[in-house]
């Protein structure tokens, strides 16, 4: 998801901007797989490459579900590579308000997601399983 000309990584607004896109042209399911190249390149960079990638706040996708989860990507990579939360991301405008959203369409996936979801974005009522954030 390398952006020509950029010298550091996608940033968390670049990534919003390529949620916009697969949603409109794809579909929610292309908008998660550019969630999970991020976290590759995430992985990838080097610390100070992954305070651009993480620290500049993202537009809003247009969607309350892919908005919040960014919110709790930028929490859930903060805390396991021992950096500090972003201010955006503690936002409660960034949660689904009372209902939840689950990255799969296929119903017999969501006990998985209540099990494998990390913390970061079951508490904004987003619901993955682990693997859509990893390497396969």
């Amino acid at each position: 998801m390398a952006i020509p000309g950029k010298l550091g990584g996608v940033t968390m607004d670049d990534l919003a901007g390529a949620i916009v896109v697969a949603l409109d042209r794809y579909g929610w399911p292309e908008a998660v797989r550019g969630v999970k190249q991020f976290c590759i390149d995430f992985e990838d960079a080097n610390d100070h490459v992954r305070h651009e990638m993480l620290y500049i706040e993202p537009r809003s996708t247009g969607s309350r579900a892919f908005d919040a989860m960014l919110a709790g990507l930028a929490e859930h990579l903060a805390f396991h590579h021992g950096m500090k939360v972003p201010h955006w991301a503690l936002n409660p405008e960034r949660s689904v308000d009372d209902k939840w959203w689950f990255a799969t369409d296929t119903p017999s996936l969501r006990p998985l997601c209540f099990v494998d979801t990390p913390a970061a974005f079951a508490c904004r009522g987003v619901f993955l399983p682990r693997s859509a954030l990893a390497h396969v």
